[in-house]
């Protein structure tokens, strides 16, 4: 039998060796911008592994999409699917998170571009170095999260989500959910 060869990179997840453990994020947030920029995959699964958190501890489930698809993740809430995509910040600067709302990357062939109006139904916006989750639907390229807005978001992490939810005109189908559910019809 032939032996296929690996495809070049796999070397290193196959080898018997230890993986490194990368100490040098141990210091986040604290990190410079080229080391932020470099694990920034790493930031931002761990913005979408906090949302799953918050939503599984309130009993909303959720499925993650595949990456070339513009959402991220479909959030199943009392007889809702939600499209969310989920944007993460590491830091604040100058008193807010900021967050920008479009898709792609600068070095990608096709670079960074805007979202299209049916690409999502909700964004959550995560402040990751204080751990806050903040939904919306508004669709602006530019969002931010001020710093005096962090402990309401932690002290009630599914109000803006709710709120997003009347947003979309979604609460009516929430009550009706619920009734069913109770038994009343």
């Amino acid at each position: 039998m032939r032996k296929q060869p690996l495809l070049r990179g796999f070397e290193e997840l196959l080898s018997s060796q230890t993986p490194r453990s990368n100490q040098t994020l141990r210091d986040f947030p604290n990190l410079s911008r080229d080391m932020l920029t470099r694990n920034a995959k790493w930031f931002g699964l761990a913005g979408e592994y906090l949302v799953d958190s918050i939503l599984l501890r309130f009993g909303i489930y959720t499925s993650d999409l595949p990456e070339m698809l513009p959402a991220d993740r479909i959030v199943y809430h009392a007889g809702c699917n939600l499209r969310l995509q989920i944007k993460t910040a590491c830091r604040p600067r100058n008193g807010y998170f900021h967050f920008n709302l479009v898709k792609g990357y600068h070095r990608s062939p096709v670079g960074v571009r805007h979202y299209d109006p049916d690409d999502f139904d909700a964004v959550a916006l995560v402040a990751l170095s204080a751990n806050a989750v903040k939904f919306t639907t508004e669709r602006h390229q530019a969002h931010r999260i001020a710093l005096s807005e962090l402990e309401p978001l932690r002290a009630d992490p599914c109000r803006s989500l709710e709120r997003a939810i009347e947003d979309l005109g979604l609460a009516h189908a929430n009550a009706d959910v619920a009734m069913q559910a109770g038994g009343v019809q």
